[in-house]
């Protein structure tokens, strides 16, 4: 039988772990327990589209594919601004929040009119949709259609 002896197994091979070891300790990561905060671009993307997909009572969904999807993160004071420059977040939000600024082209119709107007009128289009999520719960802060 062919065994090395003991105190060689223990003590001989001292070099051959240490490199060993001086080799793999390097590539270890140390555990970091942040975690990113924010919903990613595309959670972002597909919390809007689910918005805009879905009929509300003054607007219709999406009537046809959406199209030039674009996204941008930035704070919700940017994004109310960038609807218009006059407007102001809604109170109990923080302006500076951080959100998903998310637009979109395609066809919504306006699906009510006022009570008591007469004759319903024909639905208006609205062709362009801007919609701020929150960067942290991917709920909709706010949306705005344009013609």
């Amino acid at each position: 039988m062919n065994t090395l002896p003991l105190n060689h197994i223990l003590h001989g091979d001292c070099k051959f772990i240490f490199a060993l070891a001086l080799i793999l300790l390097p590539s270890c990561k140390p555990y970091s327990s942040t975690i990113d905060p924010y919903i990613g671009k595309q959670e972002g993307i597909d919390a809007a589209m689910e918005i805009a997909s879905t009929s509300r009572p003054e607007i219709s969904g999406a009537q046809e594919e959406v199209s030039n999807i674009g996204a941008e993160q930035m704070t919700l004071d940017e994004a109310v601004k960038k609807i218009n420059k006059n407007n102001q977040p809604a109170a109990g939000y923080d302006p500076a929040m951080i959100v998903w600024f998310v637009t979109m082209d395609g066809l919504w119709l306006g699906e009510m009119s006022a009570p008591g107007s007469g004759p319903t009128p024909e639905p208006v289009p609205y062709h362009h949709y801007a919609i701020i999520i929150d960067a942290k719960t991917g709920l909709e802060i706010r949306s705005s259609l344009l013609p």
